[in-house]
C-alpha cells in the first residue's frame, strides 16, 4: 500500500491523493533496530529530515507520508520507483562511533543522480 499521500479537495470531501516523490532531489532513509541483524532492519523513508521542523509539522498530523520498508530489498525497489539509485546496504550500516554512542537508529540522506 502506497503510504505517501497528501490531501486534495474535491467538492465538499476530502480525499487523499499519492503524490510520489519524483521532485524531490534527496530523500532520507531511517534505519531502524541496527543493534539487530541487518533482516531485522527497518526503513522509513521519508522526503522530509526526521528530526527536522518541517519532518515534525508533518507527522502531527493524521496523514501518512512515509513509506515504512521491512528489507533493503523492498527499500530499494521504492527508491527505485522513485528515480534513486539506491546505495550499497552497508551505507545504510551504523559506524564505529554511532555504535560505541548506543544507537538503536541511524539516518543517511539519498540523493537522485543528476
Amino acid at each position: 500500500m502506497e503510504r505517501n499521500c497528501v490531501p486534495s479537495f474535491t467538492g465538499k470531501d476530502l480525499t487523499v491523493a499519492a503524490q510520489p516523490l519524483k521532485n524531490a532531489s534527496v530523500v532520507w532513509v531511517m534505519v531502524s533496530r541496527v543493534k539487530k541483524p541487518r533482516t531485522q532492519w527497518t526503513y522509513l523513508l521519508s522526503q522530509d529530515e526526521p528530526g527536522s521542523a518541517r519532518y515534525a509539522d508533518l507527522h502531527d498530523r493524521p496523514i501518512l507520508r512515509d513509506k515504512l520498508c521491512r528489507s533493503y530489498t523492498e527499500l530499494s525497489m521504492w527508491l527505485r520507483h522513485y528515480g534513486f539509485t539506491p546505495p550499497p546496504l552497508d551505507y545504510f550500516a551504523p559506524t564505529g562511533e554511532e555504535l560505541k554512542e548506543g544507537v538503536e537508529s541511524v539516518i543517511r540522506p539519498v540523493t537522485r543522480p543528476r
